[in-house]
């Protein structure tokens, strides 16, 4: 049989962090949603990207 795992031994596992190569800040991923003229309409792409305090401006601005 399999072991149990117990709620702290999920609490301390260690997370894969991102971290930006400029500012060396901790990237939090956002999902970022276009808006695309078609031929029919409107569609929307939505792509996961990761912000910083370098391009933060960039991206909520």
């Amino acid at each position: 049989m399999a072991k149990r795992q117990s709620f702290s031994d999920k609490a301390s596992k260690k997370k894969y962090v991102n971290v930006c190569p400029v500012c060396s800040e901790e990237k939090t991923r956002v999902k970022w949603i276009k808006a695309l003229k078609s031929e029919n309409g409107i569609r929307y792409r939505t792509v996961n990207i990761g912000v910083c305090k370098c391009n933060q401006a960039e991206v909520y601005g």
